[in-house]
């Protein structure tokens, strides 16, 4: 049995061959799609001199779709079968108040905002009905003077019920500040300082759980010259007292390449994965997993699972090739029972670029961050799924094939969108990255047995799915952006219709 949620995040409307947005008359036709079903469209909408956007989803009886364009904030209705009711003007607090959330909370919506006001930022909730008229306002904090001019960050919980604001400065300060939506409790508002910690350099991870405990994942000396003093922190934050608790986990002699943190709200465990070499960053020899409450997880050991010979000839096709290259982990899904799924993608970016009249090529595995000298080159391919039991032991393993490939749009349009329901699993991908493609899926059960579908054509629709954006707004339905030049679709799949 699978568990778990994905929110979408707000995309950010960026120059050219980047992300953009979604304005006006909306109605709605139907895709002939490969399989029985059924796929809804919207008609085509014009992007240009928009912001931002973000998928609210379904409220009530409505679907929603925030929007920024030119300082001013917006919010299309539509009807579940994705035509446009109305769109609405949103009217916020303060001069050029800056977004920093937009949640869906139970039968309304509500939008987390900042403005300067006497010297100090204001954060404030404002809730809104299914048709976007406002029912509430709410004052969250009102930030010191010293914070201002910097940039806050924020994290959500997976149900949305909890969101965290804050800043690191420097390498030692952090400031903090959570709040309960669902009760309106301020939970946190405080300062901290690191002693012996460069969170510059060292912070990996973090997350808010459900409960509103924060979490901050570090990692030190994770160098090939230091690598016998090898570590990574666990800092948690309780949700009702300043005290932080630290957890170390002994990393020694190993380099990691990728480090995660996850939560399993359910069960109320914490885990940290890892890809894992002797010598290289960028190949990974095998992956180690840490998981158990917080109260005992200091005294867990760390498993470390070399790849098996059959799983490293899956991916490399060569029996001679002993490591896994340029993989990531790209998610942590938790089973009923507290045990995982481990996801695997491997992720590689490289960069072209004029440097004193000589071409110059750099690579990097991961997030791209982009160069607007030059070009970029952006490889999404094969996903290896492992599955542990509780016991800490490989039950299965299975490679998906995929080939992704595309230039200079920041890799926007690959990977995949992981969708779960109680029995299975679908990993839902555009095949290739280009304007006629089509949308493949494959299927998972919780033994490891899986099948490969086709979900739809995009031949002559003039669409260009962005997955890592979709929504999931029920156990049978996902709401996916569509972007291609500066026209916007939003596409809605009901897997129910089979």
């Amino acid at each position: 049995m699978l568990v778990g949620t994905l929110r979408s995040k707000r995309v950010y409307l960026l120059e050219m061959n980047t992300l953009h947005l979604l304005y006006g008359f909306v109605l709605c036709f139907l895709v002939t799609s490969v399989v029985a079903q059924e796929v809804t469209v919207s008609t085509d909408v014009s992007l240009r001199n928009n912001h931002a956007y973000e998928i609210i989803g379904r409220v009530q009886e409505s679907i929603l779709l925030y929007q920024e364009k030119s300082r001013k904030q917006s919010v299309i209705v539509y009807n579940q079968d994705l035509v446009q009711q109305s769109e609405r003007q949103i009217h916020l607090r303060g001069k050029r108040p800056k977004v920093y959330e937009v949640l869906n909370v139970d039968s309304a919506f509500a939008i987390l905002y900042g403005y300067y006001e006497n010297k100090a930022e204001v954060l404030q909730m404002d809730f809104f009905s299914a048709t976007a008229e406002l029912r509430d306002s709410i004052t969250i904090s009102i930030i010191k003077e010293d914070w201002r001019g910097l940039n806050l960050e924020t994290l959500v919980s997976e149900d949305e019920s909890k969101i965290a604001f804050y800043q690191i400065e420097g390498k030692t300060k952090l400031q903090l500040v959570i709040y309960d939506i669902t009760r309106d409790i301020l939970l946190h508002d405080s300062e901290y300082l690191f002693k012996n910690v460069n969170l510059y350099n060292e912070l990996i991870d973090l997350y808010l759980s459900n409960e509103g405990d924060f979490y901050i994942l570090t990692e030190a000396n994770n160098t090939k010259a230091r690598k016998e003093f090898h570590h990574a922190n666990i800092y948690h934050f309780l949700p009702t007292s300043e005290n932080v608790l630290k957890i170390t986990i002994p990393l020694k002699n190993i380099i990691c390449g990728d480090l995660m943190l996850s939560i399993d709200n359910q069960n109320h465990q914490i885990g940290v994965a890892g890809l894992y070499d002797k010598k290289r960053y960028t190949e990974s020899s095998g992956f180690l997993w840490i998981a158990g409450r917080p109260g005992q997880f200091s005294n867990l050991p760390v498993h470390f699972f070399p790849f098996e010979e059959d799983l490293l000839f899956e991916v490399n096709g060569d029996r001679g090739k002993q490591r896994l290259e340029d993989f990531v982990i790209a998610d942590v899904i938790w089973k009923h029972d507290g045990s995982p799924v481990l996801t695997f993608e491997m992720r590689l970016d490289l960069s072209r670029r004029q440097a004193g009249g000589y071409g110059l090529n750099t690579a990097n595995s991961g997030n791209f961050a982009g160069n607007t000298l030059g070009w970029s080159d952006h490889y999404r391919e094969d996903v290896v799924l492992i599955s542990l039991s509780k016991t800490k032991q490989i039950e299965w393993h299975r490679v998906f094939y995929k080939r992704q490939f595309s230039q200079s749009d920041g890799g926007v349009f690959s990977s995949f969108f992981p969708f779960l329901t109680p029995s299975r699993l679908r990993l839902i991908y555009n095949d290739e990255i280009k304007a006629h493609n089509t949308v493949s899926e494959y299927i998972i059960d919780p033994l490891g047995n899986y099948k490969r579908t086709s979900v739809l054509s995009t031949e002559y629709q003039n669409l260009k799915l962005r997955f890592l954006e979709a929504r999931q707004i029920s156990s049978t339905e996902v709401l996916i952006p569509s972007q291609k030049s500066y026209v916007f679709n939003l596409v809605k799949i009901d897997f129910g219709k089979q």
